[in-house]
């Protein structure tokens, strides 16, 4: 009775283990698939652990979005108790205006947007198709809005530059700030573009797409994440200057700088590699 037993269990190892094993690999290849959709374009390490078992990315993606709201109500309130109390925020050739954009553009739009391609796919369960035309549009009206924000400073410059000239100083480019954003700026406009052309256009065969992932990436993080928020900072910081911390306004721009050096700190934990 034993050894029928054991002869038993013998044929049903031997029938099973190969049919086992084949739906065992067909299972995790079905696996595999699935993963593939939600994993497509990002890194292996942060979408398979999940955002509980990486607590860093589900706290810097909410962080992101909760400092990006937090610094434009709070440039929007101060700019218009200290720079517009009476004539509207959102008047075109006005310097009230310019700094509301760029901190629409360098602190609103484009972290949401590049925490949106890091993270709705996996944690939001949005499709990939959905995540790339959603990352895409919100950076190109980043790259839009900022753009438009250098123009209506310049003009500004313009209106003002007899009485500039008068007093022997440049009309344009006058400060650190000035330098430091227009090359921010060129750099987000590249980044905008070169990702247009190459990824949502069918420019670029998509063999080559692969190959320009990396560099995209990396024009990103410097863009996005690194010169815009230095620009930001420093244009935050001229408004201030060196005031008195009694003053609403002065708190209120300070604040704002810190609230910005944050939003940076959070974005970069998000995109870390």
């Amino acid at each position: 009775q034993d050894s029928r037993g054991f002869r038993a269990l013998v044929d049903m190892l031997q029938d099973s283990s190969p049919s086992a094993q084949r739906n065992l690999m067909a299972e995790d290849s079905s696996d595999d698939v699935e993963r593939t959709s939600l994993t497509a374009g990002k890194i292996p390490d942060v979408a398979s652990a999940g955002p509980f078992k990486r607590p860093g990315v589900l706290i810097s993606a909410v962080g992101t979005h909760v400092a990006a709201v937090a610094l434009l109500a709070m440039m929007w309130h101060t700019l218009k108790k200290a720079l517009s109390p009476e004539a509207p925020l959102l008047t075109w050739r006005t310097f009230p205006l310019h700094p509301f954009l760029m901190t629409l553009a360098f602190g609103f739009l484009s972290p949401v947007a590049a925490a949106a391609w890091r993270s709705y796919e996996h944690l939001l369960g949005f499709t990939h198709r959905q995540v790339k035309v959603f990352h895409g549009v919100l950076m190109g009206v980043a790259a839009l809005t900022g753009l438009l924000g250098v123009i209506d400073m310049w003009l500004v410059h313009e209106d003002g530059a007899a009485a500039q000239v008068a007093k022997g100083w440049a009309v344009h480019f006058q400060s650190a700030h000035s330098w430091v954003g227009i090359v921010a700026l060129a750099l987000f406009l590249l980044q905008a573009t070169g990702g247009a052309a190459a990824f949502a256009l069918p420019l670029v065969p998509p063999a080559r797409r692969a190959a320009l992932l990396a560099p995209h990436r990396w024009l990103g993080a410097a863009a996005a994440q690194q010169a815009a928020f230095v620009a930001l900072i420093t244009g935050i910081l001229s408004l201030a200057g060196r005031g008195d911390n009694v003053k609403e306004s002065d708190v209120g721009y300070k604040a704002a700088a810190v609230v910005a050096l944050l939003l940076s700190l959070l974005l970069g934990l998000l995109l870390q590699r």
